[in-house]
């Protein structure tokens, strides 16, 4: 499945960037996870999110925001069938990772992986979103347990007693004897045969066997419980295990731009795993964020080559003078003298008796202030209030050189061109008020999301007198590893999603503004990457670094607002790099942050990037927010409440949940107009929740339809792909857990979870 340009952008979620080289690495890995899902899916296989993945899934609707690993989890029995599959029905560059083929994978799971090894070759990045490191799926494995906890600890013992050894003899500093003893010890306690092989890795798979096979011994009808023996159970004991029943019913939920599978009791799950698992809690104790910056590395040292798309040079400090030579007001100046000059020595023909001379003098300057007024549109717009101001003047002054001539044409005495003259003295009035003394204002949001975050200063530009303000939204586009556009007309338009900007703007289209003439006042920009994203761009001509030689001020304006975060914060401070020390940033005359607190880490970042003598340099340039510019929430006469029934009740809650939900739905109804209640569901595709129970998720449906005719309820359809959004829209959630609960908690907006075994009065 191909990701779509949208899904690579940058975003905000609960407060955590995300930039585009982290949704590189989500693109790639479920990449991965897709064909995993196509083999199991062909045939028959059942496979569950697991960890973080299974976290996401639930209350993010995919990945972890501060997260980049897809972890998913099979039955032995799962797996093994898998196993005899996907040698043969993985693409050819895929490999698996476990540990009979892989050195160093001394882990009891396997791990899809997109490829052999780092790939840079063109095609290979064409289709891959420019991302040469590895990307993989970890699959971890479910056995059974023992129902006698001291059977299942000794057990666990045993096969630690293996893992141990194992690492004994990878770590190469060993005694012979001492492998003697111990391989003597473990065939004669488990009456194997297990030989001191001629490498120490043929050994260390033998003995690995062996703890796989005591893994298996228990089999699914001795027992009602599982677990993920290596490393949970070894490290945890048996409490950690997991009740069998618990898988036996699959439920796919979105994640990300597709599906994935979990436990159709997955509140009951995440709930004994993490306790109040829909608190955020951004604590990073896993693996190296991101996967690939060690790949990254590893390749800087073997070639010497450094992989960063932006590098900084001391000569980007210095601020060029802009080039106005031709610009509208340039142009303009020099046509209103032209005009004087010519109407100047149409006087002098007109004293001197030279009438073809005044005649073509006239034709001459009625000619010019036709191009002159063509031009002021065409750069402006028809419709621009300056652009008729000016154009009404220039007619007049044609008005009154056609009635010069025409007092000629007559044969008429022609005794002075003073109507001529006047006109063309409020032509340049008008000019000097509506061209020369206007200010020229340049909004480039990059979406209609983002163009949430410049919309404030917009309207304090547009209240402002003699402004005139341009709205200009940019296409992103997709490009090849070496910066090339590789799209067509068509995409490239639609790429720029010009139907879901909000009504009531002019905008105007990016292809036909031509910033070298119009050289704005001021530009606000929010892309800060020109060519240094790793797979996205705008159009050339809308680089910071071309902009600033056509305008006096360049404001970098951040697309999206983050919760506050400090140095302590590793994995912010990381991708903190990616979209603070760009050209964006470096190249605008001034950056407007959030807070102090972020304006801080903004200069700590650009400091460590561009050397410690920079610190003052940026200190000045980057401010605080005016706190007047924010949005103002809108007083509503109803609190509006989304309410959303998550499948898992179907599950959980199965004997009390629509007399439970009949219940709250007649307390909402006696709100006596206070409440407006929408009813939404999670997941949003109705054959998931049939495929759990049919019969009882169509009752539900039916309650809900009968309701959402009432008028103060209503029914939210696609609400999932845009919960930051919908929560922005409500004063509180009602319900179960879901991804809604996040985007409601970060807006600092009431969260109520719902439990339907409890009565209400």
């Amino acid at each position: 499945m191909e990701r779509s340009i949208d899904f690579l952008r940058d975003e905000v979620r609960c407060g955590f960037y995300i930039p585009t080289a982290i949704k590189q690495a989500w693109a790639e890995t479920l990449k991965v996870l897709d064909e995993i899902d196509r083999i199991c899916t062909q045939h028959n296989i059942k496979y569950f999110a697991d960890w973080g993945t299974f976290l996401g899934a639930v209350r993010h609707g995919g990945f972890v925001p501060w997260d980049d690993d897809l972890d998913i989890c099979m039955l032995r029995e799962d797996y093994n069938r898998f196993r005899e599959v996907c040698d043969e029905e993985l693409p050819d560059e895929f490999v698996i990772h476990d540990y009979e083929r892989k050195e160093d994978h001394w882990l009891f799971l396997a791990r899809v992986v997109n490829n052999e090894k780092m790939c840079f070759e063109d095609e290979y990045l064409k289709t891959h979103n420019n991302f040469p490191w590895l990307a993989g799926v970890d699959i971890f494995l479910k056995d059974y347990l023992y129902e006698d906890d001291e059977k299942e600890i000794k057990r666990d013992k045993d096969i630690m007693y293996i893992v141990s050894f194992v690492m004994y003899i990878d770590e190469g500093d060993y005694d012979e004897n001492v492998i003697k003893y111990r391989l003597d010890e473990i065939n004669k306690k488990h009456n194997t045969n297990i030989k001191r092989a001629d490498s120490d890795r043929e050994l260390c798979i033998d003995l690995y066997k062996l703890a796989e096979r005591l893994m298996i011994e228990v089999k699914s009808d001795e027992t009602s419980r599982i677990g993920q023996i290596f490393p949970m159970v070894l490290k945890s004991g048996p409490s950690v295990a997991e009740k069998k029943e618990l898988y036996d019913d699959v439920i796919r939920l979105p994640f990300e731009d597709t599906t994935i599978s979990v436990p159709a009791s997955y509140n009951k799950m995440l709930t004994n795993r993490y306790g109040n698992y829909c608190e955020i809690r951004k604590v990073w104790t896993g693996h190296d964020y991101p996967f690939f910056e060690g790949q990254r590395e590893e390749m800087e040292e073997l070639t010497g080559d450094d992989f960063s798309r932006f590098k900084f040079d001391k000569a980007m400090l210095d601020r060029p003078v802009p080039n106005t030579s031709d610009s509208l007001k340039v142009t303009s100046e020099e046509c209103v003298r032209e005009l004087y000059r010519l109407n100047s020595l149409a006087e002098s023909n007109l004293q001197d008796d030279s009438i073809e001379a005044l005649i073509q003098c006239i034709n001459d300057e009625q000619q010019l202030a036709v191009d002159f007024g063509t031009l002021i549109e065409n750069v402006k717009g028809e419709d621009n209030t300056f652009t008729k101001k000016v154009v009404t003047e220039l007619q007049k002054f044609c008005d009154a050189l056609w009635a010069e001539y025409q007092t000629i044409e007559k044969g008429e005495e022609l005794k002075d061109i003073n109507l001529s003259k006047e006109a063309l003295d409020n032509v340049n009035d008008s000019v000097n008020i509506n061209i020369l003394g206007c200010k020229e204002i340049l909004f480039l949001p990059i979406g209609p999301k983002e163009w949430e975050s410049l919309y404030p200063y917009y309207v304090k530009e547009s209240e402002a007198k003699n402004m005139d303000v341009y709205v200009v939204p940019l296409p992103l586009l997709k490009k090849d590893y070496y910066g090339n556009v590789d799209m067509t007309e068509d995409e490239i338009q639609e790429a720029v999603h010009m139907n879901e900007y909000p009504a009531g703007i002019d905008y105007k289209n990016w292809y036909e503004y031509d910033i070298s003439i119009h050289c704005p006042d001021r530009v606000y920009l929010q892309n800060p990457y020109d060519e240094a994203n790793p797979c996205l761009t705008v159009p050339a001509n809308y680089f910071a670094s071309n902009i600033r030689h056509f305008t006096d001020c360049i404001t970098y304006i951040p697309a999206y607002e983050t919760s506050e975060f400090g140095e302590e914060d590793v994995v912010d401070q990381y991708n903190l790099n990616h979209y603070a020390t760009a050209p964006g940033i470096v190249y605008a005359d001034e950056v407007i942050v959030q807070s102090e607190n972020i304006k801080t880490q903004y200069v700590n970042a650009l400091s460590r990037f561009a050397g410690e003598d920079t610190r003052d340099y940026w200190r000045n340039k980057i401010k605080m927010k005016d706190e007047s510019l924010n949005a103002k929430a809108s007083d509503r006469d109803k609190k509006k409440i989304l309410y959303c029934i998550g499948a898992n009740e179907l599950y959980e809650k199965k004997d009390v949940l629509l007399d439970s939900i009949k219940d709250r739905i007649e307390l909402l109804k006696k709100s006596e107009g206070e409440l407006d209640v929408t009813f939404t569901i999670f997941p949003e595709d109705k054959s998931q929740w049939k495929h759990v129970n049919e019969a009882l998720s169509d009752e539900l449906f039916n309650i809900m339809d009968n309701t959402t005719k009432l008028p103060e309820f209503d029914y939210l359809e696609n609400g999932l792909s845009r919960v930051e959004e919908v929560a922005g829209k409500y004063d509180a959630y009602y319900g179960s857990p879901s991804p809604y609960v996040t985007a409601f908690t970060t807006q600092k907006k009431p969260v109520m979870l719902c439990d339907y075994s409890v009565e209400i009065d």
